[in-house]
């Protein structure tokens, strides 16, 4: 049980600051926009981000390491159909969702393989 638990933390703290970091560029390129709706629609959208990712990550990490690749599926889909960024959000918003979607997938993932080949299951 330790493993797995220290395993979600890795994951879900870890893998924001690696979320953070993949997605600086991105942020940077938001601040730099003239103040504007383009700016404002980017920047309310990034709101949400670091609890939506947190969340994101422990489900992904919980459903992963159970064996359930399936339900981890679902959670990305109902993600994207809940957050997708729309056109009036802009291209920068675009990219932060992917980009933030993607590192907390490796993170997820990259944990959950790790606590179950650590424990002697097969990693998926």
């Amino acid at each position: 049980m330790a493993v797995f638990v220290s395993a979600l933390l890795v994951a879900v703290f870890g893998g924001g600051t690696l979320a953070k970091a993949a997605t600086a560029p991105v942020r940077r390129e938001i601040a730099a926009l003239e103040e504007g709706p383009q700016r404002s629609a980017a920047m309310e959208f990034m709101n949400g981000g670091p609890f939506i990712g947190m969340l994101e990550r422990g489900l992904l990490f919980a459903f992963l390491a159970a064996g359930q690749p399936e339900a981890a599926a679902l959670v990305l889909a109902a993600k994207s159909l809940a957050r997708v960024p729309s056109a009036e959000h802009g291209k920068h918003a675009s990219e932060y969702f992917l980009i933030g979607t993607l590192a907390s997938v490796i993170a997820a993932l990259t944990m959950s393989m790790a606590a179950r080949s650590a424990v002697g299951m097969p990693v998926l």
